[in-house]
């Protein structure tokens, strides 16, 4: 009988060792590459949220602070009092209160909303909107809200402090649409390009919902949507909020 050598033995006990180590690296990679899409889609990272499911997208412009800075040129602001606003991180503290505040209320990833209080979660589409809109609209019980809408809008209520954030639409309409957004961040362009518009068309300019913007920077995967916020306040200065806000989405291409 021929005795196999020693080495022999201790490979085939190590075989399984490091089949069993290459599957759970496998699953710990894909883990952290799904945290990571949770927090651009709006999902919370436990995979509890209720964010809307959509292919991956783009990671968007770079937009860079000589991005910005031509933003600003191209609208027709005063560079000179744009650039020292920017370079001097005038709104570096209003940006950053926005992302903390939004974290006491349960904002986990963008872009997220809170319809008069009641959250939604991730770029739902326009459907999702006008039905939750027409509900609270119609004075609806959340307790026996549609299925259809019941998944995506939380029946508890927050009480949101809209403080000096931009908003548009009519001051006294009886819908706040707050919005918790990274300029950054591909998803939140893709509400802006697919959704926002209806909205816009559909209740905001007929007066049924005012918008309120607050800034959520993932600044861990998105590095410039801090100073793209900052961006836009400083716009803000000058009368142009909005403008910014629409040149910065629409710097992602869709």
């Amino acid at each position: 009988m021929v005795k196999l050598p020693k080495f022999t033995n201790l490979l085939d006990r190590l075989i399984p060792v490091l089949l069993v180590a290459t599957i759970g690296l496998a699953f710990l990679v894909g883990v952290l590459w799904q945290k990571v899409q949770n927090l651009e889609g709006g999902k919370t990272v436990t995979g509890t949220g209720t964010g809307n499911q959509q292919a991956a997208a783009p990671t968007g412009p770079k937009l860079a602070p000589d991005d910005l800075k031509k933003f600003a040129k191209d609208l027709g602001l005063d560079t000179n009092k744009f650039n020292s606003c920017l370079d001097n991180g005038k709104y570096e503290k209003k940006v950053s209160g926005d992302l903390a505040y939004g974290g006491t209320l349960g904002i986990t990833g963008t872009p997220g909303f809170f319809l008069n209080g009641r959250m939604i979660t991730g770029a739902q589409p326009y459907a999702v909107f006008k039905e939750a809109i027409d509900f609270e609209l119609k004075g609806g019980n959340w307790d026996n809200a549609p299925a259809s809408i019941a998944a995506q809008v939380s029946k508890t209520k927050t009480n949101v402090n809209i403080g000096d954030s931009s908003s548009k639409g009519d001051s006294n309409a009886k819908v706040v649409l707050v919005e918790f957004s990274d300029f950054q961040c591909p998803f939140c362009a893709r509400f802006y390009s697919e959704t926002l518009g209806q909205i816009q068309k559909d209740y905001i300019d007929t007066g049924k919902v005012r918008l309120v913007y607050k800034h959520f920077p993932l600044i861990s995967i998105h590095p410039n949507a801090q100073k793209a916020g900052e961006a836009s306040e400083c716009a803000n200065e000058q009368g142009k909020f909005w403008e910014m806000h629409d040149a910065l989405f629409e710097s992602h291409g869709f």
